[in-house]
């Protein structure tokens, strides 16, 4: 082989030493943009900007902010009736406010976005809920007030609301996305004016998906909420949440926290939803929904092995309301819907959500567990009544130990005051009993164990003593409180 001369030798070398170091800088921007070290992920917002690039927020912010608004509303309200009116008494309140103007206004501020270029804002119903006045302000600063703004219509099941400016020429809208398509992990963008602070952007993930049987002050009945860590505060309620490609996926309405500030648990109404709410409210002032009439409750595993049921869907009718669709079709208190329409039930607000989307007239059919064997049922659905149930609450009384409770017979009285025909009143419960850990409480009406009517004293002490020599391991008692039905499941042993 011919030996290579220095110079030649020279050269190689250095076009090796350029190589090496082209290789180090390839290196480290390919570790930095791909994260697979953490130094390269820190200095990664460096090497970024040094390349002349953005975030990819300030594009999500740049196209979405001129589509959010500020939404102030007022309210009057008499003197006397806030803050002091019902802790006082009225010669109390009179003697307080004498001299003092007879009407004071209380304010909210909230956020909304246009989503439609003819004017139309999405909006939180608790931010304008019963407002005398309300002002809307766009981020460009024109603001819209009185006659200029219009209610079109408000969903209290949602917590939302529509409202629409007058005027001339098209305004900046935001683009809807798909709220289903969404995933645990998901970059989540809120954009808002928490505290009154106009126009901002925070960013997270997505946290959870679908949750539900939240306590909130708006005792909104359809949850299916978005979670996420995106700082969300008072003020942001109404605003947007929106995805990496600035599509708005859910509307930002309450934070989990007894202090009222962000802790990194928020939550969005999903924009499917919402946008349905605001078509029907938009077409027809209202939203109507279909009515099935039915208490569902989740089942557990407990209640899975007493009812023989196998598999993890389906959701458990508690109790029938009289006169409803559900009656008129033969559900029965105890049955489980299995299938909707030949989809399965996954749970509680699964269920709701879809006999609510089939809306009045439509029929269904549902195939139903009941005594060890599936039946088909069909109903026509009726319409959602606008009006909750009045409700009627238990008073206790005395008389009738077994399985760690007292019990009593309720009188003819009671039972018509409870809407009820039969049934035995608790009383008292044992501390660590079973009874206890089954979650029964005094003023817990029995309607049924294992299936049996109880009719009264007797007739619960008899069914408790067959059971004691049964080989049962557990049943499932129907339970009456505060006019709702629901099962609880009861260990023998």
């Amino acid at each position: 082989m011919k030996e290579n001369s220095p110079r030649q030798t020279a050269l190689i070398g250095a076009m090796i030493g350029a190589a090496s170091i082209m290789g180090f800088v390839v290196g480290l921007l390919i570790t930095g943009v791909f994260g697979i070290f953490p130094r390269a992920q820190a200095d990664e917002g460096d090497m970024l900007a040094a390349l002349g690039a953005e975030s990819p927020f300030v594009a999500v912010a740049n196209e979405v902010l001129p589509a959010v608004v500020n939404i102030s509303s007022s309210k009057k309200v008499a003197a006397g009736e806030f803050p002091f009116g019902d802790p006082f008494s009225r010669e109390f309140t009179e003697e307080f406010f004498k001299g003092q103007p007879r009407e004071q206004t209380h304010y909210n501020l909230g956020s909304g976005v246009i989503f439609r270029a003819d004017g139309y804002i999405l909006t939180n119903n608790h931010v304008i809920a019963a407002a005398d006045d309300i002002t809307v302000t766009m981020h460009d600063g024109r603001t819209f007030k009185d006659k200029q703004v219009k209610l079109i219509g408000i969903d209290p099941h949602t917590d939302l609301a529509v409202l629409k400016v007058q005027t001339k020429k098209d305004l900046p809208a935001a683009r809807l996305g798909n709220s289903d398509s969404l995933k645990v992990g998901d970059w989540a963008i809120a954009i808002g004016n928490p505290f009154g602070l106009e126009g901002t952007v925070t960013v997270g993930v997505i946290s959870a998906k679908g949750r539900s049987n939240l306590l909130l002050p708006s005792r909104q009945r359809y949850q299916n909420f978005i979670q996420t860590d995106a700082a969300i505060n008072p003020g942001n309620s109404g605003g947007p949440l929106c995805n990496i490609h600035g599509e708005v996926v859910g509307l930002n309405t309450v934070i989990s926290n007894p202090s009222g500030t962000n802790i990194g648990i928020g939550f969005a109404v999903p924009v499917n939803m919402a946008g349905e709410v605001a078509r029907q409210l938009i077409e027809k002032g209202k939203v109507e929904r279909g009515y099935l009439g039915v208490y569902p409750q989740e089942l557990d595993e407990d209640m899975r092995k007493s009812l023989g049921i196998k598999g993890k869907h389906g959701v458990l009718v508690a109790d029938v309301v009289e006169e409803t669709p559900a009656q008129k079709a033969g559900l029965r208190s105890g049955d489980v819907i299995v299938l909707l329409d030949g989809e399965k039930v996954t749970d509680v607000e699964d269920f709701r959500e879809r006999v609510a989307a089939k809306g009045p007239g439509k029929t269904v059919q549902m195939k139903v567990w009941r005594d060890g064997k599936e039946i088909t049922l069909k109903a026509t659905l009726g319409e959602l009544p606008e009006e909750p149930l009045a409700s009627r609450t238990p008073q206790p009384r005395v008389q009738q130990p077994s399985f760690g409770f007292v019990v009593r017979s309720l009188s003819a009285e009671e039972l018509q005051r409870y809407g009820l025909t039969a049934g035995v009143l608790v009383e008292e419960v044992e501390s660590r009993s079973r009874a206890e850990r089954a979650g029964i409480g005094p003023g817990d009406v029995i309607l049924k164990i294992d299936g049996r009517t109880v009719a009264d004293a007797a007739g619960f002490s008899e069914i408790t003593r067959e059971l004691k020599s049964s080989n049962k391991e557990v049943v499932l008692v129907q339970i009456y409180r505060h006019a709702r039905r629901f099962f609880v499941t009861l260990y023998l042993d």
